[in-house]
C-alpha cells in the first residue's frame, strides 16, 4: 500500500508522517512535530514517568538457522565474501609460546621472519590458509601476501607491547575464521614504539584490504592506544562468530569502505575516551542480521572552536537495517545513538537506542540523520534524556501500519 505522508498532530495508531528538524534546533521534539513552539511556565505540569529500556553487553548464544552459503549464480555480489568458494591448498602453522613463536607447514611457500614472538610472512603464493595459535605476552603477526589469504585463529592469545597484534598489509581479501569452541584474544599496546615503515597500523587488529569474520568461535579484542577492529577496505561480519571489542583510545570498529553486519554477536565498549564512537564508517552500514551491542561513554571532545562529537555508530554515508538487532547506549555528554551523514533507512528488525548524555557542547540525539530517516516493517525504539530521540534534517516517514506506541521530546517508539 502506497504510504501517506502527513504531519503528526498526536499520537497515530497507524501513519506515515513526515517532519524536518535541524541539527542545531534548541526546540522539543514534540513541539517541531506539532509545528509550533510552547513559551509559556509549564513548571507546575508533572512530567510524565518514561521506562528507560535497559541496554547492556550480551555475549549469550544467538540461533540464526543456518547459513546459505551464495554460488555464483545465486549472488554474485557476495560470492567472494565467502572462504568455502575458494581452495586452500597450503597451510602453514603458527604457534605462539611465551616469548617464542614455531612456523611449521608449507613454509616453502612462503618467506618467514620471526623475532622472538614477533613473526613477519611474505607471500606471493595463491591458495594459503594460516592457522595460529598459543599464548603470548609480547608477540605480533604481520602478513605480506599479494593474494587472498584464509587466517584461523584458533585458541590464540596474544598481547603486544610495542604496536598492533595483528597487522595484514594485503590489499586483498583476509577471511578470519574463529575456530568453533576457541577463545582468541587480541591487544595492542599502550602507545606504537615499533618502525613500521611509515606503514598504516590503526588498531589492535588492521588490514589494508577486505576482512570477512566467520566461524561459530569468538575474539576478544582490547584496543588500547587506537582502534580495536580497523580496515581501510570493507569488514563483514557472518552468522556465528562472537566479536567482542573494548577501546579506551579509539573506535570500536574503523572502516573506511563500508560494515556489513550479516549475522554473529558483536559487542562494543567505548570507554574514558572523548570523540570516538563505537562503530566509525566512512561510508555505510549495513545490518541484515546478527545482534549488535554498543555501549559508548565517550564525550564530545572540545578542540578550540572544534567539536569531535562522539556516537554509538557513526557513517558518513548510509545507514540501513533490513533484520537483525541492535542495541545502542550512549551516555556521555553529547553522545548520539546513531549518527548518518545520509539517509536511515530501517525496513526490518529491531533498533534500540538510549541516549543519556548532557547537552552542553552537543545535542545527544538518539537516531540523527542529516537528510532523511524512512521506517518500514520493523520496531524502533528510540530515548534521549536531554535531547530529540529521533532527528531528521530532511524529513522522516513511517510506514502505514505502524502503532506508534510513544512519542514525546524524549521517547519515540514504533512497532509493525
Amino acid at each position: 500500500m502506497k504510504a501517506r505522508q502527513y504531519i503528526i498532530a498526536a499520537i497515530l495508531a497507524t501513519a506515515t508522517l513526515t517532519f524536518c528538524a535541524c541539527e542545531n534546533d534548541d526546540t522539543d521534539f514534540s513541539s517541531r512535530i506539532n509545528g509550533s513552539t510552547n513559551n509559556d511556565d509549564s513548571s507546575d505540569v508533572e512530567e510524565p514517568t518514561i521506562d528507560i529500556r535497559e541496554i547492556a553487553l550480551d555475549e549469550s548464544d544467538l540461533d540464526e538457522g543456518t547459513e546459505t552459503i551464495p554460488t555464483a549464480a545465486t549472488n554474485s555480489l557476495t560470492y567472494n565474501d565467502y572462504w568455502e568458494n575458494s581452495d586452500w591448498d597450503y597451510t602453514v602453522y603458527i604457534a605462539y609460546s611465551g616469548t617464542t613463536a614455531t612456523v611449521t607447514g608449507n613454509t616453502e611457500k612462503v618467506s618467514v621472519e620471526t623475532d622472538g614472538a614477533y613473526v613477519t610472512i611474505t607471500s606471493t603464493s595463491k591458495h594459503m590458509h594460516y592457522i595460529v595459535s598459543g599464548t603470548t605476552g609480547d608477540g605480533h603477526l604481520q602478513i605480506y601476501s599479494d593474494n587472498k589469504y584464509k587466517l584461523t585463529l584458533n585458541g590464540l592469545t596474544m598481547k603486544c607491547l610495542t604496536r598492533s597484534a595483528i597487522n595484514n598489509q594485503c590489499g586483498k581479501t583476509m577471511y578470519v575464521h574463529l575456530a568453533e569452541g576457541t577463545t582468541n584474544t587480541l591487544e595492542d599496546a599502550a602507545s606504537y614504539t615499533t618502525d613500521t615503515k611509515g606503514e598504516d597500523e590503526k588498531g589492535a587488529f588492521f588490514s589494508e584490504g577486505q576482512v570477512i569474520f566467520s566461524g561459530k568461535g569468538s575474539l576478544r579484542v582490547t584496543g588500547n592506544a587506537k582502534n580495536g577492529i580497523a580496515s581501510d577496505d570493507y569488514i563483514r561480519f557472518r552468522p556465528g562468530c562472537k566479536v567482542n571489542i573494548t577501546t579506551t583510545n579509539g573506535n570500536g570498529i574503523k572502516v573506511n569502505d563500508g560494515l556489513y553486519v550479516s549475522g554473529g554477536v558483536i559487542n562494543i565498549s567505548v570507554n574514558d575516551a572523548a570523540g570516538y564512537k563505537g562503530i566509525n564508517s566512512e561510508t555505510f552500514v549495513n545490518i541484515d542480521g546478527g545482534r549488535t551491542t554498543i555501549i559508548n561513554s565517550s564525550a564530545t571532545r572540545v578542540e578550540s572552536t572544534n567539536l569531535t562529537k562522539s556516537a554509538a555508530i557513526k557513517c558518513d554515508s548510509t545507514y540501513t537495517q533490513t533484520a537483525g538487532t541492535v542495541n545502542l547506549k550512549a551516555t556521555g555528554e553529547g553522545g548520539k545513538g546513531l549518527n548518518a551523514d545520509k539517509t536511515i533507512t530501517i525496513s526490518g528488525g529491531q533498533l534500540n537506542v538510549v541516549t543519556l548524555g548532557d547537552k552542553t557542547n552537543a545535542s545527544p540525539k538518539g537516531i540523527s540523520s542529516d537528510i532523511d530517516i524512512a521506517i518500514s516493517a520493523a520496531k524502533v525504539y528510540s530515548y534521549s534524556a536531554n535531547a530529540s530521540p529521533i532527528d531528521a534534517t530532511g524529513t522522516l516517514s513511517i510506514a502505514e501500519g505502524y502503532s506508534l506506541l510513544e512519542q514525546s521530546d524524549r521517547l519515540f517508539n514504533v512497532e509493525y
